[in-house]
């Protein structure tokens, strides 16, 4: 459910569905037609501020087109093992294993803060299927779930997320995961508690509007894909010692980032009457 909101900006479409209202059976369809769904009180306000104080120190990168927006410089999870406990987290990877199955593995941990004077984000797919220059092929796996979790109220003048419902789907030209749009017409907006977490298909287009509040806000990144869903060339692996040290809740989500193999599945058939198609059929 949306409505017209009007802001300094002009209308947005913001979204006012009752996320706690939601079993997963209904999170799980909005997820595959939408291309998103929210976790609502994923995280409490204790773990927030713990979370916040042990990232407190952590090396950050200023955005290039913003001062006010910064990128954690290193891993979070590495620095934080509040944040390094919430890869594990049962709530998050439960659902998780329901979206993607039960083996999963942890791409990536990031945190992201932005303060008042950030520009929007244009609306942009997370899916590079032929690699970047930036990044390499870490972006390069087509099953891939992303989970932001937001340690501040999301507002509509804290550069709340944009989504186009349903842009994970398209296969026309328009959905060239390469291009970035300033606008689009199906555009609709999120505001959230803090705690709460989206989680969204790396194909859709999505992006922010621009900062116009007073007070800043924190986000954890995390990113998850099924072990088959490999990247489609080789991506950094994680250090060994840090993989040793993570704690025991996190370690099972901490298989190698290059592991999977797809080729083993060619050709295969599988009988349906031994195992469990459900999900070959989200959509009910």
């Amino acid at each position: 459910m949306e409505a017209m909101t009007e802001t300094t900006r002009g209308p947005v479409r913001v979204v006012e569905t009752d996320w706690s209202a939601l079993d997963d059976d209904a999170r799980l369809r909005g997820l595959a037609v939408y291309g998103y769904t929210v976790l609502p009180g994923l995280i409490d306000q204790a773990t927030i501020d713990r979370v916040r104080a042990e990232l407190a120190d952590l090396p950050m990168n200023v955005a290039p087109y913003s001062e006010h927006q910064k990128f954690a410089k290193t891993p979070p999870q590495w620095h934080s093992r509040r944040f390094a406990e919430l890869i594990g987290d049962p709530v998050m990877t439960g659902f998780l294993k329901k979206a993607l199955g039960d083996d999963l593995v942890f791409m990536l941990g990031h945190y992201i803060t932005s303060g008042p004077g950030v520009p929007g984000l244009a609306l942009h797919s997370d899916y590079q299927p032929y690699g970047s220059k930036q990044k390499g092929w870490a972006e390069s796996s087509p099953a891939t779930l992303r989970i932001l979790i937001y340690l501040d109220d999301l507002t509509l003048d804290k550069a709340p997320f944009t989504i186009v419902p349903g842009s994970h789907l398209a296969v026309h030209d328009a959905a060239n995961p390469y291009i970035r749009y300033d606008h689009h017409p199906d555009m609709v907006t999120l505001t959230l508690k803090a705690g709460d977490a989206i989680v969204f298909n790396v194909k859709a287009f999505h992006g922010t509007h621009p900062h116009l509040g007073n007070e800043g806000r924190g986000m954890l990144e995390f990113a998850y894909r099924p072990l088959w869903a490999r990247c489609a060339g080789p991506v950094d692996e994680w250090d060994p010692p840090v993989v040793e040290n993570a704690p025991d809740v996190a370690k099972p989500f901490l298989l190698p980032r290059n592991a999977g193999d797809a080729e083993a599945a060619l050709g295969t058939t599988l009988d349906a009457r031994t195992i469990d198609t459900a999900q070959l059929m989200p959509i009910r």
